[in-house]
């Protein structure tokens, strides 16, 4: 691929229709550059009469045709676009279709049910580092769900129902009265008699994609006074979920529409499709809700990528690359002070266990500790800990992600902005991280101001000091390093004095 080709991905839903530009990178990374989506509920109705109405249709149209404007204007080179369950019930949707083709030249793909279940796994399992579980993606009209294992898809299934086509059944839009309530479980579980691999879930955590789950995320997220506002692999336990929908199914509409985290244009819809997520993990007996910020659009992105060679083995790995490439990182620089780290670890690591250091924590704040200073170079490891938390990392858990912006802002008192973030954290664990902290510290004098590599120093721990034989050396280097290393915080961290000493 060339440099700055874009993309757009179009996904025309049963209840929105949303496009998505990306562009894409010699490596083949991408970068959302455009996000716009209409609420159209093209799927209401859509089972009574199997048939789009016409004002939907019209609207439909009006929408696609101002968002292929919108591609012009951003120099798209492609579009992909795809129609879901509305398009693939309606016996009318071929002349929307053909009107589309006409008057944009947008040739629309209408997935099957078990096709629209294969890209929203993509989407998730490529971003996510989870090796079993259950992905779920409600739309406006249908329901998707995937069993995999080691990675791969095992088991999907299409069931014709979601948010729009629930709203139909039982008055959804104002407070949800006991008898419609249970008059609404007891036709979603009659749906799931359909699903035969039951028995095989039990346990697994079930993954959720689309607006719905993100929801669901995004109101949890806010009554638990959570400190990250981040959605992507954020988890809800099960009785969470119960939470939120008991939560919101004795407000009215109006009342919905003012609560946090909730889209006001799903509030007339969205206690139905919670509930159906409630269902799906008491029904299957799953272990918890974990949200994915990506989902059926990334998973086309995804498949459009691989045809170029593009294959996703490590979503942590492959993501990281991605944001290296992006920020154009030097990581023939990087790839020095992440072995140094590696060998200080390594030795001090047999008495100060590091447990909420993952490999991938140390990856992250080797490589990215300075990516502040393009912001400004005072203060720059805060500026630096609030990009790590906001670049979208992908296939790393949320507790990692907070630990490395924690690492990389030196636990510094002036960064008040960093405290919230440490109720994720017991007291001991942030005495863990501060301690990484110093670590990066020296790992990053040893190869900025000394220019040494892991071949040029040793490491003795004794009982009351930890002592650093540097090679090749003289005295005015070792005094270099009592510019930037505070004795006094390295003793009250590790109750050691620290010594530089020069190794002949």
């Amino acid at each position: 691929m060339t440099l700055k080709k874009r993309i757009c991905v179009m996904d025309i839903g049963s209840n929105s229709i949303r496009m998505v530009i990306y562009e894409i990178t010699p490596n083949k990374s991408f970068i959302p550059v455009e996000d716009i989506k209409e609420t159209v509920r093209l799927g209401e109705g859509i089972n009574e009469k199997k048939e789009l109405k016409e004002e939907k249709i019209k609207l439909a149209l009006k929408t696609i045709q101002l968002f292929k404007k919108v591609c012009l204007r951003n120099n798209v080179d492609e579009i992909v676009a795809f129609g879901t369950a509305a398009l693939r019930i309606a016996t009318n949707g071929e002349g929307l279709l053909k009107e589309i083709l006409r008057t944009t030249g947008i040739d629309v793909i209408v997935f099957k049910g078990e096709d629209e279940a294969y890209f929203s796994f993509e989407g998730a399992i490529n971003t996510l580092d989870i090796k079993e579980g259950v992905v779920i993606d409600l739309g406006g009209s249908s329901l998707e769900i995937v069993h995999f294992k080691d990675r791969k898809a095992l088991e999907r299934v299409s069931l014709n129902f979601g948010a729009v086509t629930l709203s139909e059944i039982v008055n959804l839009k104002d407070r949800l009265n006991k008898k419609d309530e249970e008059v609404l479980r007891e036709f979603i579980r009659e749906q799931f008699k359909i699903v035969q691999w039951r028995d095989e879930l039990k346990g697994l955590p079930l993954i959720g994609v689309g607006g719905t789950v993100r929801n669901i995320g995004g109101v949890h997220l806010y009554m638990n006074n959570y400190p990250l506002e981040l959605l992507h692999n954020y988890k809800v336990c099960v009785d969470g979920v119960k939470e939120v929908v008991d939560y919101l199914k004795d407000k009215d509409y109006k009342e919905k529409q003012d609560v946090q985290g909730l889209s006001k244009a799903r509030a007339d819809v969205f206690i139905g499709a919670a509930i159906a997520v409630e269902e799906v993990l008491t029904y299957f007996n799953l272990k918890e809700l974990i949200i994915s910020g990506y989902g059926i659009r990334e998973g086309v992105l995804y498949e459009r990528l691989s045809e170029c060679g593009k294959v996703v083995e490590d979503p942590f790995e492959e993501g990281f690359k991605e944001i290296v490439e992006i920020l154009d990182i030097d990581t023939r620089i990087k790839d020095k002070h992440y072995k140094i780290l590696k060998k200080i670890c390594s030795t001090l690591d047999k008495e100060y266990e590091f447990k909420e250091v993952s490999e991938k924590v140390k990856k992250i704040v080797t490589y990215l500790y300075d990516i502040g200073k393009v912001i400004n170079f005072v203060n720059y490891p805060l500026h630096s800990a609030y990009m790590i938390l906001n670049l979208g990392i992908k296939g790393i858990e949320q507790k990692e992600l907070v630990a490395s912006a924690l690492i990389v802002a030196r636990g510094n008192k002036k960064y008040k902005g960093l405290e919230k973030y440490k109720e994720i954290f017991k007291d001991e664990e942030i005495e863990e991280l501060m301690m990484f902290s110093k670590i990066l510290n020296i790992t990053n004098i040893f190869c900025d101001d000394l220019l040494l590599d892991e071949e040029n120093f040793d490491i003795e721990v004794t009982k009351d000091e930890i002592i650093f034989y540097i090679k090749e050396k003289d005295e005015e280097d070792l005094k270099i390093i009592d510019l930037f290393i505070s004795q006094k915080k390295f003793v009250n961290t590790f109750d050691k004095k620290l010594k530089f000493k020069m190794k002949r």
